[in-house]
């Protein structure tokens, strides 16, 4: 049984989608994995509700809180859990809490013989140096790094000055993964919870992902160029124009939310449960229906099958995971899987 420890330099980098991701790809090759955090920055986390849900790991007992210091306790206690959670497993992948340091990360790491991957947050004051202290304290036991969330025109930036500059201090470049707005999408469970929306339709599929919203509004262009030309979208539209309500409707939408407080007239609602698409209605007006959506984005978490898979997707298309499951093998050899 081989473990790999996944490290951020910043809460929020991405260890979470990446943990799963290896996990998804390690299993579709027919490795056993099973996932582990044992530690998190508050008594209340959501990753192991995502692993539980996502990858079916069993989350029992774990994580526990994280202080202010790693004690030697702490550490025999997450060294048992892994244990236990390790059962019959080929790899074990061990997120760790965000607010843990270098030196904190390898005492976990010398104590469960992990090799460890840092993934860092992708933004423009990047450099190596804000990484060296993972170098320093990790030694021989760091594997390399991995940028998350590189922005669309960023791409050069990183390849040209970034990419170099870690190899001149001495780390591995693992890959960099762009962002991608499927990761930042909610359910239309979410997006109704957020904007207080209650639904006017019978049985509405809530686990959907909403990608984008649109505001519905008259234009000269059909509905297919209007509403159709992006996909897994929410279309926020006032709650007296069936006009709009039904060229939405004729296009494949996620969800229709309606503002200003006002039900959908029979027809409309006919039609959205014909073709199987979410109402709600919220009671505040479309500008600050849209402004309230900003909030969502922020928040957005990893806990949807979706996300998994595009993410699998894209660490499978800008990661080289074969060096990682090499380094897992103990084979200091890149070997490309089939």
């Amino acid at each position: 049984m081989s473990v790999l420890y996944v490290a951020s330099d910043q809460p929020g980098a991405g260890k979470t989608s990446l943990c799963s991701a290896f996990a998804l790809l390690l299993r579709r090759q027919g490795q056993r994995v099973a996932v582990f955090k044992p530690f998190a920055d508050s008594g209340s986390d959501p990753d192991a509700t995502a692993y539980r849900d996502l990858l079916d790991q069993d989350t029992d007992g774990w994580p526990i809180s994280f202080g202010s210091e790693l004690f030697a306790d702490s550490v025999a206690q997450a060294s048992g859990a892994l244990s236990v959670v390790s059962g019959q497993a080929d790899h074990v992948i061990v997120e760790a809490a965000g607010a843990m340091s270098a030196q904190d990360t390898t005492k976990l790491a010398d104590a469960f013989d992990a090799k460890v991957v840092v993934v860092a947050g992708y933004r423009p004051a990047l450099t190596a140096s804000d990484l060296s202290p993972w170098t320093d304290s990790l030694n021989g036991r760091l594997s390399g790094v991995i940028v998350n969330g590189v922005s669309r025109y960023a791409g050069h930036s990183v390849t040209e000055d970034l990419v170099p500059s870690l190899a001149e201090a001495g780390m591995t470049h693992l890959g960099s993964i762009p962002e991608d707005r499927t990761l930042l999408g909610a359910s239309v469970g979410q997006l109704a919870a957020h904007l207080g929306g209650r639904f006017v339709v019978d049985d509405p599929d809530t686990s959907m992902l909403v990608e984008r919203c649109q505001v519905g509004g008259m234009g000269l262009d059909p509905s297919k160029l209007r509403f159709g030309a992006e996909t897994n979208n929410a279309i926020i539209v006032r709650g007296d124009r069936p006009d709009i309500q039904m060229s939405a409707l004729s296009v494949p939408v996620t969800c229709l939310v309606l503002t200003n407080g006002i039900d959908p007239i029979e027809y409309v609602k006919y039609e959205a449960e014909r073709v199987n698409v979410p109402v709600m209605v919220v009671d505040s007006d479309t500008i600050a229906t849209m402004d309230a959506l900003a909030g969502l984005v922020e928040g957005a978490s990893f806990d949807h099958p979706r996300k998994l898979v595009r993410f699998a997707d894209l660490v499978e298309q800008h990661v080289d995971l074969a060096a990682i499951t090499a380094a897992l093998d103990g084979d200091g050899q890149s070997k490309r899987l089939s």
